[in-house]
């Protein structure tokens, strides 16, 4: 999913769950979207426009991008904890 649909779905009220994972292969933030849809919850992870899953630097970016696009929280999983903050 690319930021303009995320954002539909946040103005739609869909969104349910946004989790911000940390994966040290990627060396960055994969952020993965829980939503409604017509046959049931789905999960995708926010892509590139190109394709490719999308990974962010840092908190600070994944917390922007999805400001941007009206999500107002996320979920926090760590490599170490492997648990939400």
């Amino acid at each position: 999913m690319q930021i303009p649909k995320l954002r539909v779905l946040s103005e739609a009220g869909a969104v349910r769950a946004v989790t911000a994972t940390y994966e040290t292969e990627a060396n960055g933030w994969e952020v993965q979207v829980g939503y409604a849809s017509r046959s049931g919850e789905r999960t995708e992870a926010l892509e590139r426009q190109r394709g490719g899953v999308r990974v962010f630097a840092t908190l600070d970016a994944v917390a922007r991008a999805l400001g941007e696009a009206g999500v107002g929280a996320f979920r926090v999983v760590t490599p170490r904890s492997g648990a939400g903050w």
